[in-house]
């Protein structure tokens, strides 16, 4: 019995190796294409004609100019497809594909391939010389190697490790060129060995991690990039942005970068360790460097810029600040916060400042920041040098050049009121002019300790005289008392013209003055109920001209003295005489209850006009007299 059972299965034994035989013959035969053919539709439901079909033992199968029809996938035609078969002790899965290449296809539609390649698992997969387009993509010569596969619902829930290339990817319009991508899908452990392409003739590559479902780039280099920013059609850019979250490092190298009316020229910069998408006050140990050939910015050209940056903590620490400036140079260096300004030094050395119709200024541009929202304002040490600042926006037209600063441990605005608060400050004009008048060699002195100022000096020489003060104000305390004290030794008259509101009156002439008022200054109400002092004046060699007589009249002016008392200002009585004009007043004014226009000098011009002249004002207005007949 055991005899015959032996025998009966070496029997059927060899009749299995027998038929294999045959099977594999037959491969090697005509009837290989059948065989196969009616195969895969058996086995994998896959339906094909195909130009020829052959058979490498011992476990691949090679397909020329073929058609395929795959369950669930749309169907496709490859030049080639060859693939590498396995067998399994699984029933539902007897047979399996270790590794699938097609060359030379265009696929326009990838539904269902996920779900069938769950069902019919693919270790490794190649493409070559493939065209890829879903409407929104398009690839021209993709190439892709895809090992270890290990196919979920979704790519990013699959397993594998792959390469890809391509000559060129579109995206809704938008181009890369020569791309190239080495990496790994695992989850939330995805990485990017090494990406590059070109992009609007950049050189951009990169390395990449997934971090909490978007991509962290590190070691990544934009090389030779010219882009205007303003676009807002570029969706592959729109794309990057809501793929990226995190930048480890990246630097920019030799690009142009422009947005709306801002460009950088030949940049460079460094940036490490920027959550995108999160404002800068949120940023934690975040670095950026820069520095460019010229920046562009509100029409003013800042040359050669460089900044370090480094932010944390709700701060942002300027390490270094330099740029060339309308001639000069600008460096400072301090921290940032949402509502604070602490610089450690600003130095500004040769500036010119022009202030012209139509053109852009360096003041117009600080206008455009909102200080409203600054809590403290602080410089620890400041340093101008050879600046120069000309105004000729309006007249009258002034100038000071030659300006010189030290100054050091200055509070400029605290708990949002301005002042000098604290520090100390030297500085010197070699000339100042404004209209047609000119001082030289200027001088001001002047500290704050804890909030109480102190004008130790201003001294302002003129050709033929000087102007000098001292002042003292105390920001702390709640009603703010102020103090000044001015002397003037031959002050030109012309300076009273810059402060009356037209060309209706011209006086010139040589003046001197003592001054001396104390007030309280915090509000309206304290300065009308406390201003005090007196201001006497002596003025000669002065003349008028009025804008209906162009002829110089001669005047005789008396002394002018002027008193105040706790907001009560009284105005001694005063004339003015001339060949064609006459005038007298005085005046008291009460504060509390008056206007300041209440102090008014009448001139009579004869056979021309009167001026009513507000002397706390300057505001000058005429009216027009009967002319005279012989």
């Amino acid at each position: 019995m055991i005899r015959k059972f032996i025998a009966l299965f070496v029997a059927l034994l060899a009749l299995s190796l027998l038929t294999v035989l045959i099977v594999f013959g037959l491969l090697h035969t005509q009837y290989a294409k059948p065989m196969i053919t009616q195969t895969l539709h058996s086995v994998f439901g896959i339906q094909i004609s195909s130009e020829s079909i052959q058979y490498h033992y011992p476990n691949q199968l090679t397909f020329r100019n073929t058609h395929f029809d795959v369950p669930g996938v749309a169907p496709f035609r490859a030049n080639k497809l060859a693939l590498w078969f396995g067998f399994t002790p699984s029933v539902s899965a007897p047979v399996t594909i270790d590794e699938l290449l097609i060359d030379g296809t265009t696929i326009n539609d990838t539904s269902g391939a996920q779900n069938w390649l769950q069902r019919w698992p693919i270790r490794n997969l190649a493409l070559d010389h493939v065209d890829y387009s879903d409407g929104n993509v398009i690839i021209n010569d993709l190439r892709l190697q895809v090992r270890e596969l290990r196919a979920s619902h979704s790519i990013m829930d699959s397993k594998a490790t792959f390469q890809l290339e391509a000559s060129q990817l579109y995206y809704k319009g938008s181009a890369i060129d020569d791309l190239f991508v080495d990496g790994v899908i695992d989850g939330s452990e995805s990485k990017l060995y090494s990406a590059s392409f070109r992009w609007n003739n950049a050189k951009i590559s990169t390395q990449a991690q997934l971090e909490e479902g978007k991509w962290s780039l590190v070691n990544a280099t934009v090389n030779q990039l010219d882009y205007d920013f303003t676009q807002q059609d570029d969706q592959l850019l729109e794309l990057t942005q809501q793929l990226i979250g995190h930048i480890n490092s990246l630097d920019i190298l030799n690009s142009t970068l422009k947005y709306q009316d801002t460009v950088l020229e030949n940049v460079s910069a460094s940036i490490e360790n920027v959550h995108l998408g999160q404002p800068i006050w949120a940023q934690n140990q975040a670095y950026i460097s820069v520095d460019a050939d010229q920046l562009v910015w509100q029409g003013l050209a800042f040359v050669e810029p460089t900044a370090e940056l480094y932010i944390s903590e709700d701060k942002i620490e300027l390490r270094d600040m330099d740029t060339n400036l309308e001639q000069g140079r600008i460096q400072l260096s301090g921290e940032l916060t949402a509502n604070e300004i602490k610089l450690n030094s600003v130095m500004i050395d040769g500036l010119k400042l022009y202030q012209e119709q139509q053109q852009p200024s360096l003041l117009a541009l600080l206008q455009q920041i909102n200080f409203e929202d600054i809590k403290h304002i602080s410089i620890d040490k400041l340093n101008i040098n050879r600046t120069q600042w000309i105004q000729l926006i309006e007249k009258p037209f002034w100038q000071i050049t030659g300006v010189n600063l030290e100054a050091s441990q200055l509070v400029l605005k605290d708990n949002y009121q301005w002042g000098l608060w604290h520090g100390k400050a030297i500085a010197s004009a070699n000339s100042a002019s404004i209209d047609n008048i000119l001082a030289n060699q200027l001088l001001l002195d002047t500290e704050s300790r804890e909030g109480k100022w102190q004008l130790n000096k201003l001294f302002v020489p003129f050709s033929d005289g000087y102007l000098s003060a001292t002042a003292a104000l105390d920001f702390t305390a709640p009603s703010q008392p102020f103090t000044l004290q001015a002397k003037a030794f031959s002050l030109p008259l012309a300076l009273t013209n810059l402060v009356t509101s037209d060309d209706t009156l011209n006086i010139t002439g040589l003046a001197d003055l003592n001054l001396s008022i104390s007030a309280l200054i915090a509000d309206k109400v304290a300065l009308s109920q406390t201003l005090s002092g007196e201001l006497t004046a002596t003025l000669y060699d002065t003349s008028l001209q009025t804008q209906h007589d162009d002829s110089i009249n001669k005047l005789e002016v008396s002394p002018i003295k002027l008193s105040a008392d706790r907001g009560i200002i009284a105005l001694a009585p005063f004339s003015v005489a001339g060949d064609t004009i006459q005038g007298n007043t005085e005046a008291v004014v009460d504060l509390r209850t008056q206007s300041l226009s209440d102090a008014v000098l009448t001139l009579h011009e004869e056979c021309g006009a009167s001026y009513n002249i507000e002397l706390l004002t300057g505001r000058v207005t005429s009216s027009k007299t009967a002319p005279c007949f012989e």
